[in-house]
């Protein structure tokens, strides 16, 4: 395909694709009568082929071909789902686990806490039949003496925590779980129970993540706005050289 050989060549430098660096390059390369329509549907062809990806409404990226994160589930998470897939109806929550943050750092932390993000309404419900069901060192929105004085000395614990609406999630064969993209801004987020991969380790996790996963930067500032971090996950970005600044200009 000729047009996204010159796509590739004229962008092969740039960090961020505008709207109307497209067009011109479009209409002076290929279509000199380029019609508003029929542009559009080449955006549509280049994003449908991988060329380019969305950043945000108007500015474009190279696509830079790196897989996608598809991270290994653990037996616990396995046998949550099973259980509240059969005692509710359509309920929304996800489970992922700390250790996955091992993946992408130096330092290799002992412990591991599985998180449970649930709807509001349905919280107490879960954590009660997560307890009824044997499962160990469940916690309900634990404080910070419950993680001090537990939490940090357990190999493995379960945290239930409110699911923030519309957060983006997934599945894996069944099993809903967060999208990296939540997981980043769940860290950023957290300065308690995922503080052994603060300081210079979530740099590191940012980095790495960057480097090796897609990440749909529109959805991980959507999701940092819901949270109430937009601006200092920007900042963050930008003061470590992960993302340049013209991205979220």
């Amino acid at each position: 395909m000729q047009i996204a050989h010159t796509v590739k060549n004229r962008f092969a430098t740039v960090e961020v694709i505008r709207r109307q660096e497209l067009y011109d390059l479009l209409q002076q390369e290929f279509f000199p009568d380029l019609k508003e329509t029929t542009f559009r549907w080449r955006i549509y062809e280049l994003k449908q082929s991988n060329i380019i990806v969305p950043i945000k409404r108007g500015i474009y990226k190279l696509s830079q071909a790196k897989k996608s994160y598809v991270p290994a589930l653990s037996v616990s998470q396995r046998k949550i789902n099973r259980l509240i897939s059969k005692t509710f109806n359509d309920i929304q929550y996800c489970s992922w686990n700390s250790n996955w943050l091992n993946d992408f750092s130096r330092h290799q932390a002992f412990s591991n806490t599985l998180f449970l993000d649930v709807e509001k309404e349905l919280i107490q419900s879960v954590y009660h039949l997560l307890i009824d069901n044997s499962f160990k060192n469940i916690y309900l929105a634990p404080d910070q003496n419950i993680i001090d004085t537990y939490i940090s000395e357990n190999k493995e614990s379960i945290v239930i925590k409110p699911l923030i609406s519309k957060s983006p999630i997934i599945k894996i064969t069944r099993v809903p779980i967060p999208t990296l993209e939540k997981i980043l801004v769940d860290l950023f987020f957290d300065d308690k129970l995922l503080n052994a991969y603060k300081g210079h380790e979530q740099i590191t996790i940012f980095e790495s993540a960057f480097d090796e996963y897609q990440i749909d930067i529109s959805r991980l500032i959507n999701y940092s706005r819901r949270r109430k971090r937009e601006n200092q996950l920007k900042d963050f970005l930008i003061q470590n050289q992960i993302l340049r600044r013209e991205i979220f200009l």
